[in-house]
């Protein structure tokens, strides 16, 4: 059960910042297709807003794991 709980551990703080990148590269794209286009913003869609959501998802997760690894290799003096 513990390896498990470290492999978990470490997942996390792998798997999310890849998918917060994959968010900023989505809003990226958003904002920079309306400011090419004439139209204004583009209507979001499920292939825009499964990313952001996943982004907002993985950027709590990635807090919460951050301060358990503060907590897990924090050097007592």
């Amino acid at each position: 059960m513990k390896n498990i709980k470290e492999l978990w551990f470490w997942s996390r703080l792998v798997i999310c910042p890849i998918l917060i990148l994959h968010g900023v590269y989505v809003i990226g794209k958003l904002v920079g297709n309306s400011l090419v286009s004439q139209s204004g913003l583009p209507n979001l869609d499920s292939s825009h807003f499964v990313p952001l959501a996943g982004a907002f998802c993985a950027l709590n997760v990635l807090f919460y794991t951050w301060k358990e690894a503060k907590a897990r290799f924090s050097v007592k003096k």
